[in-house]
């Protein structure tokens, strides 16, 4: 493939989207982490129409956590700089996922832009916030979901129960201080006043009644200001398109205690309420920006990522090269281990040991992704994997307790932490993927 001559591309992944040392010291050099299997494909597609990385194609990868002006600041400015110095007659473009785009707005609407940047493609980006994060905000725990987990709701949960761990703090209210010191990036994605009302109760006659929005507990200012002034995302770079997902279980709105809100003034959130009109993290009216142009896709937020790329090349007039992914992949099943200590563990499936970690080597047939974290934390994700009844033995030879998680986009029963005595063995933990 010859090599493309026109503007460089910077690359912004989404939440929790990068893992390095400025994230967790002793995780190593930035990386995709857990999350390669979502971005690794769309790299490759870059490649292939004729991108080389870190020639005209950079990843601008950065601390999640942090406000999305310390991230322009750490992390995005200086990325600009190093390519605007290997390119210097060239503007840039931005393509973004997810919170890649809030990151590439706060920049280009900011009062430090330097008119550099001349296209931005944000995929499956929550510009007017999302309900998960509000309710982190609002609860200290993970949105809940009706309809199992989604690639990220399950890459979210681990990095946060590591994270979480690491710090000595737990999920919870009595945590909610903490949670948002440790995240302050969640706090500027929770739902603008454009998103409209995000509260809402059963009136009785099974009809939902929405709640006005001065009875939330929260607003995100950063978001409703950059909103505001979305005249100048329009007015500074040439082109702006956002890509859609859709037909995926989302969550809308949040169902309240109806009489602890209006009679203890108190906000007490059941249940998430889910639409289709949505990727499974963000909601369509969520992803859109009225007046820019948009492409609609039929797929979650994980799979948009690769399987928008037909779209990119509508954008940027790639030719069709042979073997050049367009399709959106079936969505697989991943499994993930994540556990503590230096456990020998055996995964079996209808008395098949189909998965093996010995003395920190992994046997099994399986494409699969092993990460290793401070303080013996480690996560592995097994890709592809079949459905049904698995039994998990774990020799802890440690004299420790250790602690060990399951999660599954479709595991029968939610995700609990277990527990592993000190030079317990042959511990035995069953569950099903359905």
């Amino acid at each position: 493939m010859q090599a493309q001559e026109g503007n460089p591309i910077i690359f912004i992944p989404g939440l929790m989207g990068s893992m390095g040392n400025d994230i967790i010291e002793g995780t190593g050099n930035w990386s995709f982490g857990t999350a390669r299997w979502v971005y690794d494909p769309l790299v490759k597609q870059l490649e292939e129409a004729g991108y080389v990385v870190n020639e005209n194609l950079f990843i601008c990868y950065y601390d999640w956590r942090k406000k999305n002006s310390s991230i322009v600041e750490a992390y995005l400015k200086p990325m600009i700089r190093e390519v605007k110095e290997k390119h210097p007659n060239k503007k840039i473009d931005l393509i973004c996922h997810s919170m890649g785009g809030i990151v590439a707005r706060t920049y280009i609407q900011s009062i430090d832009y330097q008119f550099d940047i001349n296209r931005l493609v944000m995929i499956g980006t929550p510009n007017k916030g999302t309900i998960a994060a509000y309710y982190l905000w609002s609860t200290g725990r993970l949105l809940p979901s009706k309809k199992g987990r989604s690639f990220f709701n399950l890459i979210a949960r681990g990095y946060m129960w590591i994270l979480l761990r690491l710090m000595k703090v737990s999920f919870g209210l009595e945590n909610l201080k903490e949670i948002h010191e440790i995240f302050p990036s969640v706090g500027e994605l929770i739902p603008t006043g454009g998103y409209g009302s995000i509260l809402c109760y059963e009136n009785g006659n099974g009809k939902w009644q929405r709640v006005p929005r001065d009875y939330m507990r929260y607003e995100n200012h950063f978001l409703n200001e950059l909103n505001n002034n979305l005249f100048l995302l329009s007015h500074r770079i040439n082109d702006v398109y956002c890509i859609v997902g859709y037909n995926f279980s989302t969550a809308e709105y949040l169902m309240i205690d109806r009489d602890k809100l209006f009679q203890e003034y108190e906000e007490i959130i059941l249940d998430p309420v889910e639409t289709l009109d949505g990727d499974g993290t963000v909601a369509v009216k969520s992803a859109e920006i009225e007046g820019l142009q948009h492409y609609y896709i039929e797929a979650n937020h994980r799979r948009i990522v690769d399987g928008c790329f037909s779209y990119i090349k509508d954008i940027y007039g790639f030719k069709t090269a042979e073997g050049l992914q367009e399709s959106v992949e079936s969505e697989d099943i991943t499994l993930h281990i994540i556990f503590t200590g230096k456990p020998n563990i055996i995964i079996y499936r209808e008395k098949s040991a189909d998965i093996e970690l010995n003395e920190g080597q992994i046997n099994t047939h399986y494409s699969y992704i092993y990460e290793k974290f401070p303080e013996e934390h480690k996560w592995i994700i097994i890709q592809n994997i079949p459905k049904g009844v698995y039994s998990i033995k774990v020799d802890n030879y440690q004299p420790k307790n250790l602690h060990l998680m399951v999660m599954s986009e479709n595991l029968k029963e939610l995700d609990t932490e277990q527990e592993i005595k000190a030079h317990q063995k042959d511990y035995i933990y069953k569950f099903e993927i359905y």
